[in-house]
């Protein structure tokens, strides 16, 4: 196995990333955010909200969850963008919602009092499609992430707003896309969708502290649940459930949520490449019981069942089980 210089991320398993001379593409586009003019494309960011107001009542709708980076768009857009009135939608996914989950989806609205509108997917759609993507490829959220951004900018079209946004464009903050674009792929002459991520130098910290500052709380505020398999409380904890998707990605690619976010932080320069590989060898590879319990429930299936469709696409070149049937990095 080989693993990147900078940050100790795993080479050579997850789709779309690449490398250079075994720096991987994510520590290669973060590095090259210092070249890019931010303050510029806030400043055209404040003139293309204004040519693009379309609707008599919402300037635009962002996509929430209600967790910080929902936060730190809507802040922003309202305190530096001159932005007076937003259109927030939420799509829901079937998990048991968490304490600070539903503190947030209250607090993001209550605090500016805007409009927000929660979109729950047929539940019957939604266990039929997520059994049928975990058993089939074990990316058993693949409907309702799409239904994400298909949703709000369906919405846009509906009511004729042409600006809706997202956070980070992950693709390239997780080294897919060498580009630090501005406008989602879906963007098209009706609807523009626009990542605030490449608007500001996104970073989990900068999120987060935005976030705090009007409210948003995580796991420990509650003091309600300390996940398994994870190093820090407050991103993707809206739904107990949903972590169960991001640990999939070990028994297919080797690597999880710790390694998603310690090498982040690495390149966010909030920990050392060797302190993210100690994380990273500690608790990579732990999916959390409460999670899978949850899932399971949600969906109807047995634990069983849960582990026959995790064993059945494992890949054997990269994990194997222990004595104990924990999955672990060969």
């Amino acid at each position: 196995m080989k693993f990147c210089k900078k940050c100790g991320f795993i080479l050579g398993t997850r789709p779309g990333l690449g490398d250079i001379k075994r720096v991987c593409t994510a520590c290669i586009n973060a590095r090259k955010k210092s070249d890019i003019d931010f303050e510029k494309r806030q400043n055209w960011l404040t003139k293309y909200i204004k040519e693009n107001i379309t609707h008599k009542k919402y300037d635009c709708i962002v996509a929430v969850s209600g967790g910080k980076d929902s936060h730190m768009i809507i802040k922003r857009l309202v305190e530096n963008h001159g932005i007076k009135n937003i259109l927030l939608i939420t799509v829901c996914d079937e998990f048991t919602a968490t304490q600070a989950g539903i503190h947030n989806r209250s607090n993001i609205s209550e605090y500016f009092g805007f409009d927000h509108m929660i979109f729950r997917c047929s539940p019957k759609e939604f266990r039929k499609n997520t059994i049928k993507d975990f058993e089939e490829s074990l990316n058993p959220l693949k409907w309702i992430e799409q239904r994400l951004y298909e949703i709000p900018t369906e919405m846009a079209k509906d009511l004729g707003i042409k600006l809706v946004f997202f956070g980070e464009n992950s693709s390239y903050d997780y080294g897919n896309s060498e580009e630090l674009g501005i406008f989602h792929p879906a963007s098209d002459d009706n609807v523009k969708v626009i990542y605030m991520g490449a608007i500001y130098p996104y970073s989990i910290k900068d999120s987060l502290s935005e976030a705090r500052q009007i409210g948003f709380k995580d796991l420990d505020d509650f003091c309600e649940w300390q996940r398994a398999g994870n190093i820090e409380n407050y991103t993707q904890i809206d739904s107990i459930g949903y972590i169960v998707h991001i640990w999939c990605k070990f028994v297919k690619f080797g690597f999880q949520r710790v390694s998603d976010i310690a090498c982040r932080f690495v390149r966010e320069g909030n920990l050392t490449k060797e302190q993210a590989e100690l994380y990273i060898k500690e608790s990579d590879h732990i999916l959390d019981p409460l999670a899978k319990k949850d899932f399971c429930k949600t969906l109807g299936i047995t634990l069983e069942h849960f582990d026959n469709i995790v064993d059945k696409h494992a890949n054997r070149e990269l994990v194997a089980k222990d004595v104990n049937g924990v999955w672990r990095r060969k």
